[in-house]
C-alpha cells in the first residue's frame, strides 16, 4: 500500500486505549463450559494504531440474556472488541472476494473462505452472550462501524490499481487484523473469547505468511503498519501453524465444536452474503431494493426464487434450496457461471454482452414445475448467409441438472447462419 494511504490510514485509526483487567467470576460461557485452555494473554502494543473501540474503558459488566446470573458474564470492552471483530473479519472477507473478482488469483478466495469461518466464529460468541449483531444483514461492503467503512472502501480502491497492491492490501488487512487481536487478547480473561481469539490469530498469521510470499513472487515488499516489523519478521520466518480450535491437549473443544454442528445442518432463510458452495467455489447474495442478486464467477443472476428459498451449511459447503409453487424444495446445485456457460455454448456465443440477462426462476417443463435459469440474448446472424439480422434467443438451463431442457429462436432462424461471437 502506498505511504501517504498507509500515513492517512494509521492516523485514522490511531488511538490509545486505556485498559483495566478485571477477575471474572463464575462458570466460563454456555459455550466453553467446563473448557480450560492454556492460552496466554499477549502484552500490547503501545503504539495504539489499530481500529477504535468504543467505551473500551469502561468495566461495568452485562449479563449474558437467558443466563443465570451467577454465569459468566462479560465487560463492555469486551462486548465492544466482540464486535469489532465480527465486522473487522467480515471487511477481511468482502475486501478479498472484491480482489478475487478483480485478479480472479485464488489465494483471495482461498482466504475469503477461511475469513467467512472467522466471522461465523465471532458470531457465535455474540449469540452465546446474547449480544446484539453489528452485521444485521450480511451485505458485502457494508459496515455499521464507519472507521471500518472507510477502511474497506479505500483499500478496494487500492486493491484495484495492480496485482501486486493487491497482495499488498491482503497483508495490510492480515497485520490489522493482528495488532487489533493483539490487543484485545491483553485486555480478557475470559477463557471462550481466549479461544476464538487465540485460533483466529493464528488464522491471521498464516495468511500473512501466504501474502507476502505472494508479494515477494511478484517482486514487491512489505513493511509492517501496525504490528513492529519485528514481529512481521517472525511470523514470516516461522512456518504455517495447522490444527483446527484445540484444547491444551490438542483435542477439537466440545463446546465450540457441538455449537457449529447444531449450525450445520439447519435449513434457514436465504440472507444476503457471502457463501461457499460444494467445490470451493464462492458466490455472493445481494439485496438490490426489492429482488436478490446471485454473482458468481463474474456473472450476475436475477434471483425471483431467492425470496423462497433456504439455505442449509454443511461441512463441504452450503446448499440452497427454492421452495417451488408445488411444495417441492429444489435443491440449486448448478451455479450461474456455469448456467451462464452452457447457455452460451448452444448459442456459440462467447460471452454475455449488454444484450444478455440471465434470471433464477420457476418455470413449468411439460407437467413439472422446476427451478431453471432463464437465459436470454441478441445475437448476429445472416438470413440466407447474406442478410445482418439480429436474432432473440432464450434458453432454459435447469439448475438441478444443468440440462438445456428448452431452446427457443425465431421461426426464420433455420433459413439463416448464427456464427460465433
Amino acid at each position: 500500500m502506498g505511504k501517504e494511504l498507509s500515513k492517512s490510514i494509521s492516523k485514522r485509526l490511531y488511538v490509545m486505549i486505556n485498559m483495566k483487567k478485571i477477575l471474572l467470576f463464575g462458570l466460563i460461557s454456555i459455550l466453553m463450559a467446563s473448557i480450560v485452555i492454556a492460552a496466554g494473554a499477549g502484552e500490547a502494543s503501545g503504539q495504539g494504531r489499530g481500529m477504535n473501540r468504543p467505551d473500551m474503558g469502561v468495566t461495568e459488566k452485562s449479563q449474558a440474556i437467558g443466563t443465570d446470573p451467577g454465569q459468566d458474564a462479560l465487560t463492555d470492552e469486551e462486548i465492544a472488541g466482540l464486535k469489532l471483530m465480527r465486522e473487522e473479519e467480515k471487511l477481511a472477507r468482502d475486501v478479498y472476494m472484491v480482489l478475487y473478482n478483480e485478479w480472479n488469483l485464488p489465494i483471495f478466495n482461498n482466504i475469503a473462505n477461511s475469513e467467512q469461518t472467522h466471522t461465523d466464529a465471532v458470531k457465535i460468541l455474540l449469540d452465546v452472550h446474547g449480544i446484539e449483531d453489528p452485521v444485521s444483514i450480511d451485505e458485502p461492503g457494508v459496515f455499521a462501524n464507519q472507521e471500518l467503512q472507510t477502511l474497506y472502501d479505500d483499500l478496494v480502491n487500492q486493491g484495484s490499481v495492480s496485482l501486486l497492491e493487491a497482495l499488498i492490501v491482503g497483508a495490510t488487512v492480515e497485520d490489522l487484523d493482528i495488532f487489533d487481536l493483539n490487543e484485545l487478547i491483553a485486555q480478557t480473561e475470559n477463557q471462550d473469547i481466549l479461544l476464538v481469539y487465540n485460533n483466529l490469530i493464528k488464522g491471521s498469521r498464516n495468511h500473512m505468511r501466504s501474502f507476502i510470499e505472494q508479494i515477494e513472487n511478484n517482486d514487491g515488499t512489505y513493511t509492517a503498519q501496525f504490528i513492529e516489523q519485528t514481529e512481521l519478521d517472525e511470523i514470516v520466518s516461522s512456518s504455517q501453524e495447522r490444527g483446527a480450535i484445540l484444547d491444551e491437549n490438542s483435542n477439537i473443544i466440545p463446546g465450540f465444536s457441538s455449537e457449529l454442528s447444531r449450525q450445520q445442518g439447519q435449513r434457514r432463510m436465504l440472507q444476503p452474503g457471502s457463501y461457499q458452495v460444494s467445490g470451493g467455489k464462492g458466490i455472493n447474495i445481494q439485496q438490490h431494493a426489492n429482488r436478490m442478486v446471485i454473482q458468481a464467477g463474474g456473472i450476475s443472476v436475477d434471483c425471483p426464487l431467492c425470496s423462497e428459498m433456504t439455505q442449509e451449511r454443511l461441512q463441504n459447503g452450503t446448499q440452497f434450496y427454492a421452495k417451488l409453487s408445488n411444495g417441492r424444495n429444489a435443491e440449486i446445485k448448478i451455479m450461474p457461471d456455469t448456467a451462464s456457460q452452457t447457455a452460451l455454448q448452444r448459442f456459440n456465443l462467447r460471452n454475455c454482452t449488454d444484450d444478455c440477462s440471465i434470471e433464477l426462476k420457476e418455470a413449468n417443463v411439460g407437467d413439472q414445475v422446476r427451478a431453471v435459469y432463464n437465459f436470454q440474448a441478441q445475437r448476429n446472424s445472416k438470413v440466407f448467409g447474406i442478410f445482418n439480422s439480429r436474432m432473440q434467443v432464450q434458453a432454459q438451463v435447469d439448475a438441478e441438472t444443468g440440462e438445456v431442457i428448452q431452446v427457443n429462436k425465431p421461426w426464420w432462424a433455420f433459413l439463416a447462419v448464427e456464427p460465433e461471437e
